[in-house]
């Protein structure tokens, strides 16, 4: 409930901001998706020996936190352009 009160509070630009993170966000979590499927169906030996190794998760993964820098980042310079930072 709380959660829901903060986001009713928070400014026009901080919104804006929020939303741009998301839309980053979303847009290139799809795009790692569909570049991982890719990836694997285009290189076989490599899909089944990390598939074999654990090391599948281990790269979705690490590749899935640089998305999420990247969206932050993108939502971060939403703020400072929209000039949300004036402390």
């Amino acid at each position: 409930m709380t959660s829901l009160v903060m986001a009713a509070a928070l400014s026009t630009n901080a919104k804006i901001g929020l939303a741009v993170g998301a839309v980053v966000f979303v847009l290139l979590f799809f795009k790692l998706i569909a570049g991982f499927i890719r990836f694997c169906f285009r290189h076989p030996f490599i899909f089944i020996l990390l598939l074999l190794c654990g090391g599948l998760g281990f790269i979705f993964n690490f590749l899935l936190a640089g998305v999420a820098i990247l969206a932050v980042v993108g939502g971060g310079l939403a703020f400072f352009a929209l000039n949300e930072f004036n402390g």
